[in-house]
């Protein structure tokens, strides 16, 4: 099981939902191969700077004779780093720019995630429709004046 921390925007939520975030919990792979890259397309960028900056030099010094081992094992710490606490880090971001933790919850996987979430969240107000009735007296005073052909399969009184 999963865990996935929720997150609404710095205004709040919209009415959907669509900007409600899940963030899991969980070994990233994408980042284990590219932590800088990962970072930045989290918009991370004083990390990512930060990362990118000690691999080369951890490069720089695996080149040293005596080195090279040391070196690897220091670039894989760093990948391996990132890919384990790369959400939490992404979370700390996140709440750093306004955005507001609003629960946690524990599934396989997303999409089972989401609808734990949305199912105990109140349902939003009804807006009532409007009665049938006025939309026909409105309609019906706005076709009156209309008694050309028209051009196409039907015309506007809705006959062939």
């Amino acid at each position: 099981m999963i865990s996935y921390t929720v997150l609404t925007p710095p205004g709040g939520a919209d009415r959907d939902h669509a900007s409600t975030l899940f963030v899991a919990d969980r070994f990233i792979w994408s980042a284990m191969c590219l932590p800088w890259i990962w970072l930045l397309s989290r918009r991370m960028w004083l990390a990512a700077f930060v990362v990118f900056v000690a691999e080369c030099l951890v490069i720089f010094f695996m080149q040293q004779p005596g080195l090279g081992t040391a070196g690897l094992l220091a670039i894989l710490a760093i990948h391996a780093l990132v890919a384990l606490e790369g959400g939490h880090l992404h979370i700390r971001h996140l709440i750093v720019r306004g955005w507001h933790v609003v629960g946690l919850e524990t599934a396989p996987d997303m999409a089972t995630a989401e609808e734990m979430f949305f199912a105990v969240l109140p349902e939003p107000a009804a807006t009532p429709l409007p009665v049938a009735s006025d939309w026909a007296k409105q309609n019906s005073s706005s076709t009156q004046g209309w008694s050309a052909p028209a051009l196409g399969l039907f015309d506007n009184t809705g006959a062939r």
